[in-house]
Formats: structure tokens, sequence, C-alpha cells
């Protein structure tokens, strides 16, 4: 009874990873982490992104304003969510706040539905960070 109670569990579990792919044109789902700190606690806020698979290997990158090539800053964690969602991306949930290097940083999770990889950073111009 109890093999056959793992090879059911065993089989939903591979079955939900299964339905989890994206067939070719289907919509899925990719995921930011939005973090914004002021560690000087002056001034506006920096926003760093986790989008995942960075090139060059290294974890955060910054968005950059198209027209100037500065790096943006904002005036609060949610302007920086607003900006990102007239680009696609919609707020899953928010982490509290976390104490690290950069001071208190305020999280947000986002998603965007996309087709292919390149429409990740659509819209916007990000450098590593």
């Amino acid at each position: 009874m109890r093999k056959m109670m793992m090879t059911v569990a065993l089989s939903l579990l591979l079955g939900s990873a299964c339905l989890a792919q994206s067939l070719d044109g289907e919509k899925y789902a990719v995921y930011c982490d939005v973090m914004g700190y002021n560690a000087m606690g002056i001034g506006k806020l920096k926003v760093i992104l986790d989008l995942g698979g960075v090139p060059s290997g290294k974890q955060f990158e910054s968005i950059y304003d198209e027209k100037t090539g500065k790096k943006m800053k904002f005036n609060t964690v949610i302007d920086a969510v607003n900006y990102l969602a007239k680009r696609g991306w919609r707020v899953v949930t928010s982490y509290p706040l976390s104490e690290g290097s950069r001071g208190k940083v305020q999280h947000f999770l986002l998603e965007k539905w996309v087709t292919d990889d390149s429409q990740v950073r659509e819209g916007m111009t990000t450098k590593d960070e």
C-alpha cells in the first residue's frame, strides 16, 4: 500500500511538472524580485532587480533611462513597481523589509507572462549591478 501511495504521489508530481513546461508559442510566467533601498537614508531610492539569468553571471541589475543612459532612481519602491507594471509586470507578493549591506531593503515579487525569454527585459534598459 505504501509503495502504491508513493507511486501515485510521484506520478502526480511529475505530471504537474510536465504541465509547467511551455510548448512553442504558449505563454509562461517569469519572475522578478524588485528591491528598493536607501543606504544613506536621504534622497531618492535605489532600485535593483533580480531577473535571474543575467548574462554576465552577476545577480542584480539596475534600470537605466533609455534617453539619458543614467541609472534611474525612484521616490518609492511603488514608483518602480508602477514603472514595471507599464511594461507588463504585475505584483504577486511583497517581502518584509530585510537588513543587509545596503540597509533596509523592501522586496516586491513581480510576474510577467511571456512566450519567449527575449520578452523579459522588453521595454526597459538594464545593466548589471
